[in-house]
């Protein structure tokens, strides 16, 4: 038998990465996807774009069928509000190319985003665009692509608060953003407020429009970067404040980035850079899928990488904050604040798992599950009286606030980081305990509405989840109070992420004081201030498009005046008529005996503050 000799197939060098190929040097590219040393070595992402060689195959364009099954066009589409669904071919033509974004224009919208707390996100902290956009002279067409795309989503995301008139157009509007007389005005105008919504409105969707089509083009999903991981981050961000959709893919493209930056971040052993800061914005990202009924993005693996090793449990985080008491200043509260976050986003994501989820649904409840997050969230509100108490001692007066209508970051005191440590405790507890409540209310239901000869077992688990359901509303009630108590702490315009709990919260309250006939002055008090900060977001978003916002505004006006005492109405009018700036205008008593009758102190307390402050928190 003869031997042949075979002959083995020559292995192709594998392509240099992106890299590389950029700066023209020598790659060695390593097996099973694994980077470069080179990369490694400059702590570069290494990514490999395939280039296809030789010439194409003949006939290599598919046959189009002549008569097709489903047209593309008729093929049946989610309802939901994604940004999937508005890039049509329609509107990707229909977009114009020229937005008017002049440098000044641009430059005014970065300041613009300077100010909003979204801003502080690490990924678009650690990004480059800052040093790039002051290079380029804020012209965006001299950019890089993916620091384009990330810069013209910031544009978007600035007009949201912008005050330029080639956003609001003519009508009344800040002139600074230290303009006192405007908010002041606005407070007790209403219609000021939602028209600046209104005016607004056509601008930011074209700019929003703009920047999806360029993230899209793109391809910031695909390719890891830490520019492409902040534009999904910010885009996440602008569509958060729309109808809420189906999923979130924005959302979930920018934390399959981050776990893919994160080890690059990081040095075993040692405590990850900007923990603090990344377990905040990871509690804001667990509270907004839980808000929606949506599944928790943020996994452990997550929390551990970017924030470090787990903490103390809750009950070992009590003891340490009740023995922290006597410590003077704010040091205790700065320290409790990534615990205290960490501890957040593991309840939404079990709150997920074991309560809310839509697989949770598909068989009883388990009652353990919610008598166990009961007890926690119990422990969470004992954690946050502790640093509430804090807060009251370190700002005694809510209304020596030394804020701006539009505070950039870098202008941040240590009086204004206590004002929104307290408003980030505050959301943290609020957060889960009305999506639990509802989800408990809406399985009693289910209950309730099944067979009359239901068997006794059935009886006695809707018993008993009414009695849980029954705690759930009694933490609700005092989340309504926490909520009111953290926003008069800051005396601050929030706008416009929180809009939707704001709302949430606003008609549960207003749910709760409509089934009692006489509700105690503070209670009274506590819902004017939700309401009224509700008010403030129709200055961002299109309330006139939100006819379920509007009539719940309505509805609360209606029940603030008619439970408000004739006196304190009359004088509240009086006061409200005086002049903000003159010293006659700043009488204290007569304040104090409005806060008596449960009034909120809207525009007459705000003489006495240098300014107002509106920031974005991702919530």
């Amino acid at each position: 038998m003869s031997t042949q000799r075979i002959r083995q197939k020559k292995v192709p060098k594998p392509p240099a990465c992106d890299t590389c190929k950029a700066k023209r040097v020598l790659c060695l590219p390593q097996p099973n996807g694994a980077p470069c040393p080179r990369c490694v070595d400059k702590n570069n992402v290494c990514t490999t774009t395939p280039i296809r060689r030789g010439r194409p195959a003949k006939n290599s364009e598919p046959r189009r069928a002549e008569k097709p099954e489903l047209a593309m066009s008729q093929m049946p589409t989610p309802s939901s509000s994604s940004s999937m669904t508005i890039l049509s071919p329609q509107v990707y033509e229909s977009l114009d190319e020229s937005l008017g974004l002049t440098p000044e224009i641009v430059e005014h919208f970065f300041d613009c985003f300077e100010r909003m707390s979204s801003s502080m996100n690490p990924v678009v902290l650690n990004s480059s665009l800052k040093r790039t956009i002051q290079t380029a002279a804020f012209q965006i067409s001299l950019l890089p692509t993916e620091t384009r795309v990330l810069a013209l989503v910031i544009v978007a995301l600035g007009s949201l608060v912008s005050f330029h008139e080639s956003v609001l157009g003519p009508g009344p509007r800040p002139a600074s953003p230290a303009d006192i007389s405007f908010f002041a005005f606005a407070s007790s105008h209403t219609d000021v407020l939602i028209n600046c919504g209104a005016r607004r409105a056509p601008t930011c969707r074209a700019l929003h429009a703009a920047a999806l089509r360029a993230a899209w083009d793109t391809g910031v999903m695909l390719n890891v970067s830490i520019e492409n991981a902040a534009s999904c981050f910010l885009l996440d961000t602008l569509e958060s404040n729309g109808p809420s959709g189906l999923s979130r893919p924005w959302a979930t493209a920018y934390m399959s980035h981050v776990r893919a930056l994160a080890p690059m971040w990081r040095t075993p052993n040692i405590t990850p850079p900007q923990s603090s800061n990344w377990a905040g914005f990871l509690m804001a990202e667990a509270l907004l899928s839980t808000r929606g009924r949506k599944p928790i993005s943020v996994t452990p693996g997550d929390q551990i990488l970017l924030c470090g090793p787990e903490p103390r449990s809750l009950e070992q985080f009590l003891a340490w904050v009740q023995a922290s008491a006597e410590k003077p200043g704010a040091r205790m509260l700065f320290d409790s604040m990534k615990s205290y976050s960490f501890h957040v986003t593991q309840l939404a994501r079990e709150l997920w798992e074991t309560v809310i989820g839509d697989h949770v649904r598909l068989a009883p409840l388990p009652e353990s599950a919610v008598i166990h997050l009961l007890s926690s969230l119990s422990l969470i509100h004992a954690i946050h009286t502790h640093l509430m108490s804090r807060v009251d001692a370190l700002c005694p007066d809510s209304r020596s606030a030394d804020a701006t209508a539009f505070c950039r970051n870098d202008e941040w005191s240590e009086d204004r980081a206590v004002r929104s440590c307290a408003y980030g405790i505050a959301m943290g507890f609020v957060g889960l305990v009305l999506p639990l409540y509802r989800e408990l209310s809406y399985r009693v239901g289910l209950l309730a509405n099944a067979e009359p000869r239901a068997s006794a077992s059935v009886a006695l688990a809707r018993e008993r989840l009414g009695l849980l359901a029954a705690q759930a509303r009694g933490m609700a009630g005092l989340a309504v109070h926490e909520l009111a108590h953290a926003v008069r702490l800051l005396r601050w315009y929030y706008a416009p992420i929180h809009g939707h709990t704001l709302a949430e919260y606003a008609r549960f309250a207003l749910e709760e004081a409509e089934s009692v006939p006489v509700l105690e002055p503070e209670r009274v008090r506590d819902l004017a201030t939700i309401g009224a900060q509700l008010r403030t977001v129709g200055y961002s978003l299109d309330l006139l498009s939100a006819p379920d916002t509007l009539q719940l505004l309505s509805r609360l006006e209606r029940y603030i005046d008619s439970h408000t005492p004739a006196m304190a109405m009359d004088e509240f009018v009086t006061l409200g008529s005086a002049d903000l700036t003159s010293p006659e205008g700043n009488n204290h008593s007569e304040l104090e005996r409005l806060e008596d009758f449960g009034l909120p102190p809207l525009g007459h307390d705000l003489s006495w503050t240098d300014d107002i402050l509106l920031v974005t928190l991702p919530v």
